[in-house]
């Protein structure tokens, strides 16, 4: 065998080391002799592009690296602007951002976006900070104020309008239904509407509720509250709920009503006063104090 001569099924001669390439650029063994790719090669690359590494492992072969570089070069003559690899460095990051911010107008700061409550949603359905949550999600990955404006307006007003009418709808049939729960027991009972609603209502201010607040007199659209207060009325008796309508009248006599309270045991108020366990105690003790200072404050006045 001649010198020189490698041996019979050894490496050719020049061949790089196995699993290496000694001190030799990194593209030395980079294409193997069939044309695949030695993705090996990668991890040595320069340090400040070793991060290209994972997305040229996805081309196998020279033709497939070649045909993906073509495709790069089209897309962005085409687009202009292609997607970052997820593994990007920081900085490019940062870079792009930058330049997809100048694209977009977007503001520096979230609260620039301007955002405010389109007319057609209710004060009550606008959420100031869950706006601002959103347009700090827009600021971060640089959605311009067209479009966030346009989202707002459009799609996010639309469908808060729904959500409101549908809610509505269903209101308005709950109250229906209890409406209709309420006329047809009292159908059975053979007490007429106007009578019912009265002696409910009355029953309920004698009780303690408080009509001018919304979410007191709200209670009485629930059949079941206000069958249960015609029912007490009905317990107690009718003529005990005139001293309610007295008090209702500006000449309501305060210490009438009071000495009712105390000796009529028919009166709403009777049981709950005179009864210190009684859950509604309290509140007829403070409504009897209150006809007396009333009554008291009304003789001082006329005594003067």
């Amino acid at each position: 065998m001649p010198d020189g001569d490698p041996p019979a099924g050894g490496p050719p001669a020049g061949a790089p080391p196995a699993g290496g390439n000694g001190d030799k650029p990194w593209s030395s063994d980079w294409i193997k002799p069939d044309g695949t790719l030695n993705t090996e090669s990668y991890k040595r690359l320069p340090e400040d592009v070793r991060w290209v590494g994972e997305s040229l492992s996805k081309y196998k072969t020279v033709d497939d690296y070649v045909r993906g570089t073509a495709n790069l070069i089209t897309a962005v003559g085409k687009k202009g602007i292609i997607p970052l690899p997820s593994n990007a460095p920081p900085e490019v990051v940062a870079e792009r951002k930058a330049l997809l911010d100048g694209i977009n107008g977007v503001p520096k700061e979230a609260k620039d976006y301007g955002l405010t409550r389109p007319a057609e949603v209710p004060e009550h359905a606008w959420d100031p900070g869950y706006v601002e949550k959103v347009a700090t999600w827009a600021q971060k990955h640089s959605v311009g104020p067209a479009a966030m404006k346009e989202l707002l307006n459009g799609v996010v007003a639309t469908q808060v309008k729904g959500q409101l009418a549908a809610a509505e709808t269903a209101r308005t049939t709950f109250l229906a239904d209890q409406d209709k729960a309420f006329d047809e027991q009292i159908r059975l009972d053979a007490i007429p509407r106007e009578k019912a609603d009265a002696l409910a209502e009355r029953a309920a201010v004698g009780l303690g509720f408080d009509m001018s607040k919304p979410e007191q007199a709200g209670l009485l659209k629930y059949a079941t509250v206000k069958l249960a207060m015609l029912r007490h009325a009905l317990a107690v008796g009718e003529d005990s709920y005139v001293a309610g309508e007295l008090e209702k009248g500006e000449g309501g006599d305060a210490m009438a009503l009071a000495q009712d309270a105390i000796n009529n045991k028919a009166n709403p108020l009777n049981e709950p006063l005179m009864n210190a366990q009684h859950p509604q105690h309290k509140m007829a003790k403070e409504k009897v104090d209150q006809w007396f200072r009333r009554a008291a404050a009304k003789m001082e006045k006329a005594a003067r």
